[in-house]
């Protein structure tokens, strides 16, 4: 895997194209819609765990829905 990544990183184009796509996920705009789905989120889990219906031990399983679900969520939301 290391061999390709290097391999296609030698290619400036590949490479100006990936360096777009990283200043694009950092802007303002994005961040800030990702900004608050995380506190949306962090709100959500504190109150569920005072109330009892979430523990420590489901925070993998919240991880991975937040990161696979709910990000993917917010950027189908134009469509």
């Amino acid at each position: 895997m290391l061999i390709i990544i290097a391999l296609l990183w030698c290619k400036k184009d590949i490479r100006d194209s990936f360096y777009q796509l990283i200043k694009t996920f950092f802007h303002k705009q994005i961040l800030t819609v990702l900004g608050f789905a995380v506190v949306w989120t962090s709100i959500c889990i504190v109150l569920f765990y005072e109330i009892g219906v979430w523990s420590t031990d489901n925070l993998k399983t919240t991880l991975v829905w937040v990161i696979t679900y709910a990000f993917v969520t917010i950027f189908e939301t134009h469509k």
